[in-house]
């Protein structure tokens, strides 16, 4: 007899909601395998890995930001709460970053924390952004941060550059470049442009931002509306396009903050240039602001140089004093994150980044004859391979060999392990390459070396 279902779903009510991606298996495997290079080079740079909870807060999670993040942060509650519960989920957030939340764990537990303190988090963030292509409600950030006592020296924004741009050479996207900016040198240069009010330099660092988003004859409109002369903001938009800091070694004089911004740019320089990072891969870059109110110094955006219209792959900044909504301990930090959902099916999309492989193994082991003994060989093999760190699979299910081939082309798999009924006597397999067609004949107890 045939199940019915419970409701008449149609194909819409099995979608997931709007902006919340639903990744293919051989999306989640493209991804999985990038973040992995993502954590791995992240560790190698000594970042630990900091688990922080999704849900925070409303006061926590807006304590430093802007009216434009509450707008799009998403509440939490039950559905449908027991009469007289006091749960207080009807007063939580999900986390729309998690630099928020890595504030919030370091103001809580200072005393147990050896400054400076590194980590790295990989996980969901959640914004309630119009969902449109590349960009989501639900998407995961790889982030790192370094956080200090009272001061953070500069050659720690310098590493920022440097672990980015070894993430990028590792991933093999093609040239990049991670350009640098510096929001006290932008407020330095509206000071000297005559705009000296704090909310009124936030929107112009805002629109400053938006520069290749609405264009120049846009954002000098706006900077005028703001309160900064026509040929004050007709100056400020040239000197933006300048990537030697030197050429504004004339104006530092007239104001103490840009020299000071200047300042700390030239050592941020001085800094990734020690570690070794190509020239080609970063350059100074005035238009980057970065929108959030927390920034306050080296500010950071990745772009690929032929595919700019993929916008920001990784970006950061420092922050003085992130947590000082929670503390009254100056814990000054800099961080960097990589929009990982959204950068890989980007990539996948533009077919920057092969997403063909339906399995996180690269092995199968399939049987020419369907017996006990092969049977059981098989999954002896599968132990073998999998206690020497080989992932593998298993085709369990009785089939002809040319089936068994056909599933392992189209899941992907790199390598067939062949046993048949010569393998019980001589205890050697036919091991054959899917990508070349070559095979080979080798004995079970040099597979793991081979295959290695």
């Amino acid at each position: 007899m045939e199940k019915q279902p419970m409701k008449n779903f149609n194909k819409r009510d099995l979608l997931p909601p709007s902006g919340f991606p639903e990744l293919s298996v051989a999306e989640s495997v493209a991804i999985r395998e990038v973040t992995e290079i993502i954590r791995h080079e992240y560790e190698l740079a000594g970042f630990t890995t900091l688990e922080t909870s999704i849900v925070e807060r409303p006061e926590v999670l807006y304590a430093s930001s802007g009216g434009e993040i509450q707008s799009q942060g998403y509440g939490l509650r039950l559905l449908n709460p027991p009469v007289g519960s006091d749960d207080d989920s009807k007063d939580l957030g999900l986390r729309y970053d998690h630099t928020v939340p890595l504030a919030r764990f370091v103001a809580a537990h200072q005393g147990e924390i050896q400054f400076p303190f590194r980590r790295h988090a990989i996980g969901p963030v959640f914004r309630g952004e119009r969902a449109k292509d590349g960009r989501y409600r639900q998407f995961t950030q790889a982030d790192i941060d370094i956080i200090g006592s009272e001061k953070l020296d500069l050659l720690h924004d310098a590493e920022m550059v440097a672990v980015i741009a070894r993430v990028f050479n590792r991933l093999h996207m093609g040239k990049f470049t991670v350009r640098i900016g510096h929001r006290k040198v932008l407020q330095g240069l509206l000071e000297v442009c005559g705009l000296s009010n704090i909310d009124a330099q936030t929107s112009a660092l805002q629109e400053i931002d938006r520069l290749e988003k609405i264009g120049a004859t846009a954002v000098h409109e706006n900077l005028v509306k703001l309160g900064i002369s026509q040929e004050k903001a007709t100056q400020l938009l040239h000197i933006l396009n300048t990537s030697n800091i030197e050429d504004l070694a004339s104006l530092t004089a007239e104001n103490a903050l840009l020299h000071e911004g200047v300042e700390e740019l030239r050592e941020v320089l001085g800094g990734i240039e020690a570690y070794g990072v190509a020239a080609e891969n970063y350059r100074v870059d005035l238009t980057i602001a970065r929108g959030l109110a927390y920034y306050t110094g080296t500010v950071y955006e990745t772009m690929l140089d032929a595919h700019p219209a993929l916008g920001s792959i990784a970006s950061g900044g420092r922050y003085e004093d992130l947590a000082g909504a929670f503390t009254n301990k100056i814990l000054p930090g800099v961080g960097i994150s990589i929009g990982v959902t959204r950068l890989m099916k980007r990539l996948i999309q533009a077919g920057l980044y092969e997403a063909s492989r339906q399995t996180s193994a690269r092995v199968l082991i399939v049987r020419a004859m369907d017996t006990k003994e092969t049977r059981i060989l098989a999954l002896q093999t599968a132990s073998h391979l999998r206690t020497h760190n080989i992932a593998n699979e298993v085709y369990i299910e009785p089939a002809k060999l040319g089936k068994q081939m056909q599933f392992a082309d189209r899941r992907g798999f790199e390598t067939v392990i062949i046993i048949g009924d010569e393998t019980l006597q001589d205890s050697n397999v036919t091991v054959r390459n899917l990508a070349t067609g070559n095979e080979s004949v080798i004995s079970i107890a040099e597979l793991s070396n081979v295959l290695k």
